[in-house]
């Protein structure tokens, strides 16, 4: 009996092969994102967790009213994967919870396995809620926080919210009038001004007054000459020559803090 005769299976369509290749591409491509998207999800954890961090802060009194905070912001990034575009973004509440500033910084990138320390300077004004900063040590709360485009596809967001003691140059600032008499022919009055510098930088150059009464012309003007250290007193008196007539008794002292180049005005002191 003859055996049956053997055929060879017949060859699959061409578009059937190119088919089934697609197929095991797409698998394979799929365990590839698989992949990626879990390293770079592990790697995004990494980074939140190195520690990122505001560092100490600096300042100093600017001749456009305002006061310059520097500090830096550290971030490493211990992954295989760069981060782009990091921006940082600061609001900073007073301690009555009045926003004093609001800005950005950045942006920057940071390659993979690099670390950036970027160098921050605020300008906060020091009109309005910032004028407490002058004559008021107080708590001062920061919130940043910053996003950025991590390997290219995602976004990371790193945030840090703190306290941070504000040491004033003026603090406790008190003037006070006395009466005035009658001093080898002038009419005088002493005028004393006393503060604490709390603040990380000196008080140098003049604090200039006037002694407004509640109505009319200034009844007495001076200038007291500072040089004060950081974490220093001042408590001075002055006699300065008085207006005839003129009752300060419900008014005001104004002053100015002169520096190099540059001045501030003081809150107003009210005289009882």
């Amino acid at each position: 009996m003859a055996s049956p005769i053997y055929r060879k299976p017949p060859t699959p369509p061409g578009i059937y092969r190119a088919a089934r290749a697609l197929r095991r591409l797409s698998a394979i491509a799929f365990v590839v994102l698989i992949l990626f998207v879990a390293l770079v999800g592990y790697s995004a954890v990494q980074i939140i967790h190195s520690q990122p961090h505001l560092g100490t802060t600096t300042s100093t009194v600017e001749p456009n009213q305002t006061v310059d905070v520097a500090t830096q912001f550290s971030l490493t990034n211990p992954t295989y994967f760069s981060i782009q575009h990091f921006a940082l973004h600061f609001l900073i509440l007073n301690a009555s919870n009045v926003p004093l500033l609001d800005a950005r910084a950045g942006p920057v990138s940071i390659a993979a396995g690099g670390a950036s320390n970027l160098p921050i300077n605020l300008y906060v004004p020091l009109t309005a809620a910032g004028e407490s900063l002058l004559t008021e040590d107080q708590y001062l709360d920061w919130n940043v926080w910053g996003n950025a485009s991590y390997a290219y596809l995602f976004t990371v967001s790193i945030g840090e919210a703190t306290e941070r003691a504000w040491g004033a140059p003026f603090d406790d600032l008190q003037v006070s009038v006395g009466a005035p008499a009658l001093v080898n022919g002038q009419l005088e009055v002493p005028v004393t001004i006393s503060f604490s510098n709390d603040a990380t930088f000196a008080v140098d150059g003049s604090l200039n007054y006037q002694v407004v009464p509640p109505s009319g012309p200034d009844c007495s003007q001076g200038s007291f000459g500072l040089n004060v250290p950081s974490g220093t007193g001042f408590d001075e008196t002055q006699d300065a020559a008085y207006a005839t007539g003129c009752n300060p008794a419900g008014g005001q002292v104004d002053s100015e803090y002169v520096g190099n180049g540059f001045s501030v005005s003081l809150p107003s002191e009210p005289i009882p």
